[in-house]
């Protein structure tokens, strides 16, 4: 089992520090108040008018999704159950192998949120398929995480320099969708100037941040690892023999306690057997489930401790 410290880089990290709350903020933002005082200021004859002529005209078509605009923000609708929502004047949205939301304020480089829908396909085949090259894999973090501020929907995610794009990073999401997965891949240019960085991270981030899911059923990737697993050890504290019942308790949101001399609040990752400290965010073991028993370690150097799953007892 390899070892190693998951780290989240570029836009990834400030997506997972910003979800919980961009989830909850909402998506809209009041008008100037110039321009509601001028359209309240509008005699009744050019509001009519106005109105006939926005009649007049014809509905956009939208090939894979809609969009309803509300506040100056719009909310794109996809035909796989997705939305999301996105501030106009800096992204523009197109449908071309999914769909992307390009941001064309100020910026360097390529900036974008490109989104497919892979049916009958989990997140490690797909982003293999899409990360892959001729050599297999190329160098890359991967990491865990929360999608979009819901507790109830786990992602997984990498990062790499992009093949396609000089000098920019793509950031992955995979996240598990009702049989198939919902890939959110995300290109970013490096930026000279600081100020424009902020600016591009801040737009793709809302993007992001604002994903809804409709009728998402629950995920079955690592869905055999949650529960309590028991191990019973016997110590020898100055010459006596002293008896102890430790425990691992693995929750279906990720969250766990490891019970051993103390209680450790803990996050644990579906990939690669990662148990993360809630409080530090580093790693702090390693597991490994067969069947009915947890194995636990530390080190690579040290031995696998046996924990077998309550139920089974």
């Amino acid at each position: 089992m390899k070892k190693r410290i998951i780290v989240t880089l570029g836009l990834i990290a400030a997506l997972a520090i910003a979800g919980c709350a961009n989830q909850t903020a909402g998506n809209t933002q009041a008008e100037p108040a110039q321009e509601q005082a001028a359209e309240t200021e509008q005699p009744a004859e050019a509001e009519q008018t106005t109105e006939t002529e926005q009649a007049a005209e014809p509905a956009q078509e939208q090939t894979a999704g809609t969009q309803t605009e509300s506040a100056g923000m719009v909310k794109y609708e996809s035909k796989d159950g997705w939305s999301t929502s996105y501030d106009s004047s800096l992204i523009e949205v197109t449908e071309d192998d999914g769909v992307v939301f390009s941001y064309k304020g100020d910026a360097e480089g390529v900036n974008r949120v490109h989104v497919n829908y892979y049916e009958g396909e989990m997140p490690d085949e797909v982003l293999y398929n899409v990360m892959a090259g001729e050599n297999g894999l190329p160098e890359h973090k991967r990491s865990e995480d929360y999608f979009a501020g819901r507790t109830d929907v786990w992602s997984m995610r990498t990062s790499m320099a992009s093949n396609t794009v000089k000098g920019a990073t793509e950031d992955f999401i995979a996240v598990e969708r009702n049989g198939g997965t919902l890939l959110i891949q995300i290109t970013t240019s490096e930026q000279a100037d600081e100020g424009k960085g902020i600016a591009v991270s801040d737009a793709l981030a809302a993007v992001v941040d604002s994903f809804e899911l409709a009728d998402q059923q629950p995920q079955t990737y690592g869905s055999g690892v949650p529960g309590k697993y028991i191990a019973n050890v016997t110590d020898e504290i100055e010459g006596e023999e002293v008896s102890a019942e430790y425990y691992v308790q693995f929750n279906e949101d990720h969250t766990g306690v490891i019970h051993m001399q103390d209680d450790v609040q803990v996050i644990w990752y579906s990939r690669d057997g990662v148990v993360l400290s809630a409080e530090t965010g580093e790693q702090i073991y390693e597991y490994n489930v067969e069947g009915d028993s947890l194995y636990l370690r530390e080190n690579e150097e040290d031995d696998f401790m046996e924990f077998i799953r309550d139920s089974a007892k």
